[in-house]
């Protein structure tokens, strides 16, 4: 899963501690896979024990003016009960028996996209109010989902230039790039007949309608991520993309470096992806440390009795 280090204008832990947060959740995750699959082996294999699981928490201590985290596997949601079948219930829905290891990877991967929301909303002291749009997000649970720990995504991101805030769009930083990407939300009938003019034109269901180019929003994204980069001494290739999962875009723009991506050739663009085998590099995460403080956060202090339930 990739690291949601942003999302909007939301308080983001990541912002306090980029360098600690994304092997503390890589390991959480994987202790937690390693838990709840052997939990679900047993089940297989008829084991009428009881199923505990003890919920956690992170606590969060002050102490001479340092704060200073003890944090320990993250369970809170994953609790037991026995009725008829042994069951492990996840973010309320119940795992058994009858699942396969598919259904259970699945499960998972759900209840810990939630945790990656609240990790991309909140921080020690204080916390945004999380849009519940986002639980539904489709595009946002595949890029949280399905691209590898080694990415740090950075989804409609609110970057404050010339003492004014820019939403941007889509930013992935890889170890070895920074990909910008324009989303173009359609359905599986629409087609998009690209063009190198302020507007594109969507066909659907016998319909045209006229939609503005994202390239125009690929030009702002280059525009406000490189003078940063830039000023900053950092040379980075800067990818950009245009990504539509469900339609097709009929290409009829001349020469571009701008990347098509639509159902036809998403599956190996993903693939593509997921193979990047290179380890977060120093850079990568100067990178994100350098984007992430020209971000506009908005956030309140969190009440003292939440601060043990996050």
């Amino acid at each position: 899963m990739a690291h949601l280090i942003k999302l909007e204008d939301y308080v983001s832990r990541y912002q306090s501690d980029l360098h600690r947060y994304p092997s503390q959740f890589t390991r959480m995750k994987k202790e937690r896979w390693n838990y709840i699959k052997q939990e679900w082996e047993q089940l297989q294999s008829k084991d009428k024990s009881t199923l505990k699981i003890n919920s956690d928490e992170d606590e969060f201590i002050e102490k001479e003016g340092n704060l200073f985290t003890l944090a320990v596997a993250k369970m809170k949601n994953w609790k037991s009960r026995k009725n008829n079948k042994e069951n492990i219930v996840v973010e309320n829905e119940e795992l058994n028996a009858d699942l396969t290891i598919d259904e259970l990877r699945k499960q998972f991967l759900d209840d810990l996209f939630h945790s990656q929301l609240r990790w991309a909303s909140s921080s020690l002291l204080e916390e945004s109010s999380l849009h519940p749009r986002y639980k539904k997000d489709t595009i946002l649970r595949f890029f949280s989902q399905q691209l590898p720990d080694n990415f740090f995504l950075m989804y409609r991101p609110v970057f404050y230039i010339r003492n004014a805030p820019i939403e941007l769009d889509i930013i992935l930083i890889t170890p070895n790039e920074v990909i910008c990407l324009a989303v173009l939300n359609g359905d599986e009938h629409s087609v998009f007949e690209a063009s190198s003019d302020r507007f594109w034109t969507e066909y659907v269901n016998q319909t045209r309608k006229k939609r503005i180019s994202p390239l125009l929003a690929l030009s702002r994204m280059s525009g406000v991520i490189q003078p940063i980069l830039e000023e900053a001494d950092i040379q980075v290739p800067i990818r950009k993309v245009v990504f539509t999962s469900d339609g097709i875009i009929d290409h009829r723009i001349g020469s571009t470096k701008t990347e098509l991506i639509d159902h036809r050739n998403v599956e190996d663009w993903h693939q593509k992806l997921k193979k990047n085998p290179t380890p977060i590099k120093h850079q990568q995460l100067k990178i994100a440390e350098i984007l992430l403080a020209q971000t506009h956060t908005m956030g309140f202090k969190r009440m003292q009795e939440d601060l043990a339930d996050n």
